[in-house]
């Protein structure tokens, strides 16, 4: 693995000496989500995994349109420590996934730190990351291979369709982070996620979203569990929503995506 640092050392213009010295500023076993693990995100093969896929994103940024968060301080904050909180939490109250599915992942987010942790915590854990756009699922697979993330596998698909087939209820963690409104999300990751596991949806604020959200829940199969309220390190407010597969989902469900925006459940 030096070798790709080495690499992507000069190519990002940011040094792995320089990113564990940001991450180590930025967080600690007092920073929310990390008393438990923090020795495991600070452990050095969880480390080199953390600075590839913070480097190869400011590398692959300015090839196409990955995100507009480029700033290695704020890669840090906003990337890899906003994905690392909402792990800590679920493993806080006994949810370590076997198999996660991150809905609209993006550039790989919360997937990606997710699944660098989870290679040390839980080696048998399997993720997958769901996206419509080509190059964000080829970006997501060449950060994997880079990491030695041989349980992550990037899909290049749309959640209303693939549900309906080979992925149905076979996650016991579906995870997606600030890619919808929350009935919109329920009914995509609902059908999902397996009976007796998780839905989370990551927000940066939910009171009225939850509330939109309870007819869409009771017919997908969901019951709201909590909701937690925090602040990432920096300032910026952040809410975990985690619901419980506690029913399969209607095979009706997800709906086409132009009905489920028009017309929530």
């Amino acid at each position: 693995m030096n070798g790709i640092i080495n690499e992507l050392e000069n190519a990002s213009a940011l040094t792995y000496a320089e990113f564990t010295e940001l991450f180590s500023s930025l967080a600690s076993p007092e920073t929310v989500g990390f008393s438990r693990l923090y020795a495991d995100f600070v452990a050095p093969d969880v480390t080199e995994k953390l600075y590839i896929i913070s480097a190869m994103l400011i590398v692959n940024a300015k090839k196409f349109n990955l995100t507009s968060i480029v700033e290695p301080r704020e890669v840090i904050r906003k990337h890899i420590i906003d994905s690392l909180i909402p792990l800590g939490l679920l493993v806080e109250r006994g949810i370590t996934p076997r198999r996660m599915i991150d809905v609209g992942t993006g550039a790989g987010f919360p997937l990606l730190p997710m699944a660098a942790a989870l290679s040390r915590i839980s080696p048998s854990s399997a993720a997958i990351g769901l996206d419509a756009t080509g190059k964000k699922i080829a970006h997501i697979t060449e950060c994997a291979e880079k990491c030695g993330l041989a349980s992550v596998s990037g899909i290049q698909g749309r959640a209303e369709e693939i549900s309906h087939d080979i992925l149905r209820e076979k996650s016991d963690l579906s995870v997606a982070r600030a890619v919808a409104a929350l009935p919109v999300l329920v009914e995509l990751c609902a059908p999902l996620t397996s009976v007796g596991g998780h839905f989370v949806a990551l927000k940066s604020h939910a009171d009225d979203e939850i509330a939109a959200s309870e007819n869409a829940a009771r017919l997908c199969g969901l019951r709201l569990s909590e909701k937690i309220d925090y602040v990432l390190p920096g300032g910026d407010t952040r809410t975990l929503v985690i619901y419980d597969k506690i029913a399969p989902t209607p095979t009706l469900y997800p709906r086409r995506y132009a009905e489920i925006t028009k017309k929530p459940l």
